[in-house]
C-alpha cells in the first residue's frame, strides 16, 4: 500500500493485491516525522520492515516526543509499541499511555494471531504472528480469501468415501514414494538411493506426530536434516557459515540467486519462527503451513536439506491442524514439481527484491560470500511479507486435492479394472501381466510393434481384445 497527494481521493488496486491511494491536498500531513508516520499507520497499513528501517534511522528521540505529546492517541501508542517490539529497546516516555486497547494489525486487512496478547504499557492488542526476532505479515487479499474459502476438507472426505478403503491404502503407500521422489526432483537431484528414500518416507509419516516445541528446535530439526541429506553433509546444528543459493555458470563463476541470513542471526530467527508456529494456531492450516514452511526456507538454517525440510514442514502443519487426517499423504511436492515454474516464481517473489534492490555482498574466487550490509537488510529477513507464498500454497493444495490425488486414485482404480479384465482373456503370470500393463500404459493402451515380440504367446485377436478392455477400464475412471 502506498499513498500520494493529488487532486482527489482515488484508489488503484494492483495485480499483486497492493493498493495505491491518491489523496486531495487537505490530507497533507506536513513534514514532521510523527505526522508522516501517523498518516502512514492510519491510511497505509503496517509494513514491519519499513518501520524497522525507519526506527533504525531515526532513533528513539522523535518517537518518544511523539508519544509524550499525545499519550492517549491511537497511532502514537502504536508508534511506541512497534518501536519497542521491533528494536528491543525501551522508550523513555514522560507520560503514561491511556485509551482503549487497539489492535496492532487490523484483522480486516491482515491474518492475525487468533489469541492476541495484551500489551498494558501501550494498551495494544498484540496480534502479530511473530515477535521482534521474526514476524511474517500476510495480507488479506481477495485472491487469498477466495483460496481459503474452498471446501477442501469436505472434498477430501468425499474422496475417501468414494474409493474402497483397500484401494485407498495402496494408493497412499505409493503417494508417500511419489512425494519423496518429487521433493528431490524439485531440486533437480536424482532419485535418492534406497536407504535415504525410505528414511524420507519415514519422516513424512512422522508429520504432525511430534510436539510442536520439538518440531522447530535445533536438535529436532538437525535430526531431520541428517535424515534427508547424504551422511557426509549431515550437520550437528544450524550452520555457522554465510551461505547462499546459486548455480555455477559455464565459465565456473557463481550466479547468486539468494543470500541467506547471516549465521549469527539464526538462533533468534528460528526462535521467532517457533513463536509464529505457536501464535498462528487457530488460523487456517494452509496459512499456518505457509508461514512456517516458507519462513523456514527463507531463513535457511542449514547448508543443505532446507528445501526438503521446508516441504516436510508444510506436510507437518497440514497434518497437525487436522486438514489432513490420519496418515493420508497429499502429494503437494508432486503438484509443485508438475508446475515447477510457479514454485520457482513464488520463491523469487521474495528473493528478487532483496537481490536486485537491497543486498550488497562480495563473492571471492573460492565461492565464499561476505555480506557487506547486514544491518541494512536485517528487516527484510526478519519481517517478510508472505502473502504471495500463502496464496500460492493454498491454491497448490487445492490442485493437489482436485487433480493430483484424484488422478492417482482413478489411475489405480483403472489399473485394477484392467488387470481383472486382461486376466479373463489370458491368465498371465503376475510378472508378465505387470509388464504388459506397464507397456500398455506407456503407449496409451496400445502395445507397440517393437514390444509385440515380448508376448508371442498372445494371439492377435487376444491382444486386440486386451487393448480394448484396457481403454475401457481407463475410460471408466475418467468418467
Amino acid at each position: 500500500m502506498s499513498s500520494s497527494l493529488g487532486t482527489r481521493l482515488r484508489e488503484t488496486w494492483q495485480e499483486d493485491g497492493t493498493v495505491q491511494y491518491e489523496y486531495p491536498p487537505q490530507y497533507a500531513a506536513g513534514d514532521a516525522l510523527a505526522n508522516q508516520l501517523e498518516f502512514a499507520l492510519k491510511h497505509e497499513g503496517v509494513n514491519l520492515a519499513v518501520l524497522a528501517d525507519l526506527f533504525r534511522a531515526c532513533g528513539p528521540a522523535p518517537i518518544e516526543a511523539a508519544v509524550s505529546e499525545k499519550p492517549t492517541g491511537r497511532y502514537r501508542r502504536l508508534m511506541g509499541f512497534f518501536y519497542e517490539r521491533l528494536t528491543g529497546e525501551r522508550l523513555a516516555v514522560s507520560r503514561t499511555a491511556g485509551g482503549n486497547y487497539v489492535d496492532a494489525l487490523n484483522p480486516d486487512h491482515y491474518l492475525t494471531a487468533a489469541e492476541p496478547e495484551f500489551d498494558r504499557r501501550w494498551r495494544v492488542r498484540d496480534n502479530l504472528l511473530g515477535n521482534g526476532d521474526f514476524c511474517p505479515v500476510i495480507r488479506r487479499t481477495q485472491r487469498l480469501e477466495d483460496a481459503l474459502a474452498q471446501p477442501l476438507t469436505e472434498e477430501l472426505s468425499g474422496l475417501i468415501g468414494a474409493f474402497p478403503s483397500e484401494l485407498f491404502a495402496r494408493a497412499n503407500d505409493y503417494l508417500y514414494l511419489k512425494e519423496t521422489r518429487s521433493t528431490y526432483g524439485i531440486e533437480h537431484e536424482p532419485e535418492p538411493v534406497s536407504g535415504r528414500l525410505e528414511r524420507f518416507v519415514a519422516l513424512l509419516r512422522e508429520a504432525g506426530r511430534v510436539p510442536l516445541a520439538e518440531l522447530l528446535d535445533e536438535a529436532g530439526l538437525t535430526r531431520r536434516q541428517n535424515l534427508v541429506v547424504d551422511p557426509r553433509y549431515a550437520e550437528s546444528g544450524f550452520r555457522s557459515v554465510q551461505n547462499y543459493v546459486g548455480e555455477q555458470r559455464p565459465d565456473f563463476t557463481q550466479r547468486v540467486h539468494y543470500v541467506c541470513p547471516p549465521p549469527g542471526w539464526l538462533a533468534s530467527m528460528m526462535e521467532g519462527l517457533a513463536t509464529v508456529a505457536t501464535r498462528s494456531h487457530g488460523l487456517s492450516p494452509l496459512v499456518r503451513a505457509a508461514a512456517v514452511g516458507f519462513g523456514f526456507v527463507f531463513i535457511h538454517p542449514f547448508e543443505d536439506g532446507n528445501g526438503r525440510l521446508h516441504r516436510f514442514l508444510i506436510h507437518d502443519l497440514l497434518h497437525r491442524d487436522g486438514f489432513v487426517e490420519g496418515d493420508l499423504m497429499l502429494p503437494v511436492s508432486a503438484t509443485m514439481l508438475r508446475r515447477i515454474t510457479e514454485y520457482d516464481a513464488v520463491l523469487e517473489r521474495y528473493s528478487r527484491p532483496l537481490m536486485e534492490e537491497r543486498i550488497d555482498y562480495r563473492l571471492d574466487p573460492e565461492g565464499r560470500l561476505e555480506l557487506r550490509n547486514p544491518e541494512e537488510v536485517a528487516s527484510y529477513y526478519r519481517y517478510p511479507d508472505l502473502t504471495a507464498q500463502t496464496e500460492y500454497l493454498a491454491e497448490t493444495v487445492a490442485r493437489t486435492v482436485r487433480e493430483d490425488l484424484v488422478e492417482e486414485l482413478r489411475f489405480l482404480r483403472g489399473h485394477d479394472a484392467a488387470r481383472r479384465a486382461v486376466r479373463e482373456i489370458v491368465d498371465l503370470p503376475d510378472r508378465r501381466l505387470d509388464l504388459l500393463l506397464r507397456l500398455l500404459h506407456q503407449n496409451e493402451g496400445r502395445l507397440s510393434r517393437n514390444k509385440r515380440g515380448q508376448f508371442g504367446e498372445i494371439e492377435d485377436h487376444e491382444l486386440e481384445r486386451i487393448e480394448q478392455v484396457w481403454q475401457q477400464a481407463f475410460m471408466l475412471t475418467d468418467g
